[in-house]
């Protein structure tokens, strides 16, 4: 992982301006120049909706976000989707993903789900799914084995926090991972443990092709795992690491020990590595190693990351 996309989520008449910053002072030697601007590749503002394997989904309004852009910022390239059929769906919970596992193949293919969250117990759910393989929208009405409520925090990400074998994973304000399998066309709920939750200070991640969830309580981040089946309905989470916070803070951050931490993201290939927002300063800490590297100050403020991956090779729209 290079680094991150940075933009202040908020619903004003202007667009809030695109930062990027590297994850760490080694990630800065193996790009040269910023990638802030390279993003304006319309001429015009636009909101960063989800990443995926080095690729930004873009959309031009953020409430409705019926017209999307897949953009890879290496290669300065973008491709307009089509636009979605349907009108009504404000703040959509999204899925995006990129296939690059071929490293033969220069043209990538994606995949964009997303679908209309509630927040009364309901029993059946529309996805609509995009293919770049066919440039199309499709309808999945999905009848649910037991009622679930879907409840996602507008200031946090509407993205899923990735996708192992089809499936794409997010995280609600309540005490639960929603999951939605694309290959058996299956949606269901999990409730957290009871010693998992935390209100706002968590963050749930894929790294190395596994599920992560971190979570931050009373100066201790902790790190869980998901053993089980990413399909298994009944879930064996398993702690990973536990680790004092405010040490490596007093060691490497001193000014920051203080302040209220929020879990923002978790390394794509090093589950060990999480990334906190303390104070308007983003920090990247190893629970391994118990050591806090300050990165970049954004000012105080509503923001989301969105991971962004370096390959080697060319990768095209």
């Amino acid at each position: 992982m290079i680094g991150f996309f940075c933009q202040y989520r908020a619903f004003v008449e202007e667009f809030p301006d695109i930062r990027f910053f590297f994850s760490s002072s080694k990630s800065s030697e193996v790009i040269d120049g910023s990638l802030d601007e390279s993003v304006n590749f319309l001429g015009r503002g636009l909101y960063i909706i989800a990443s995926s394997n080095g690729f930004l989904l873009m959309a031009e309004d953020l409430r409705y976000q019926r017209a999307y852009y897949a953009y890879n910022p290496a290669m300065r390239q973008h491709l307009s989707v089509p636009v979605t059929p349907t009108s009504s769906i404000t703040l959509p919970a999204i899925g995006f993903h990129c296939k690059v596992d071929d490293p033969e193949k220069d043209v990538i293919s994606f995949t964009i789900v997303r679908y209309k969250t509630w927040h009364d117990l309901g029993s059946s759910v529309t996805i609509e799914s995009f293919s770049s393989e066919t440039n199309m929208w499709s309808n999945i009405d999905i009848t649910l084995d037991v009622p679930v409520r879907v409840f996602l925090n507008r200031w946090m990400k509407l993205a899923s926090a990735g996708v192992i074998d089809g499936v794409f994973c997010w995280i609600d304000i309540q005490s639960q991972i929603i999951f939605y399998d694309s290959v058996n066309t299956h949606f269901w709920a999990l409730q957290l443990n009871q010693e998992m939750y935390v209100l706002y200070f968590r963050c749930l991640g894929v790294s190395g092709g596994d599920l992560y969830y971190a979570s931050y309580n009373e100066a201790d981040l902790t790190l869980w795992y998901l053993e089980s089946n990413i399909r298994s309905q009944d879930a064996v989470w398993i702690r990973k690491y536990t680790a004092n916070l405010t040490n490596a803070l007093v060691n490497y951050c001193p000014g920051l020990f203080q302040a209220e931490v929020m879990c923002m993201d978790i390394h794509p290939a090093n589950p060990h590595i999480v990334y906190l927002e303390i104070n308007g300063n983003i920090v990247s800490y190893d629970l391994e190693k118990n050591i806090a590297e300050l990165l970049y100050n954004m000012g105080v403020g509503d923001y989301l990351l969105f991971t962004y991956e370096w390959h080697r090779w060319p990768r095209l729209l």
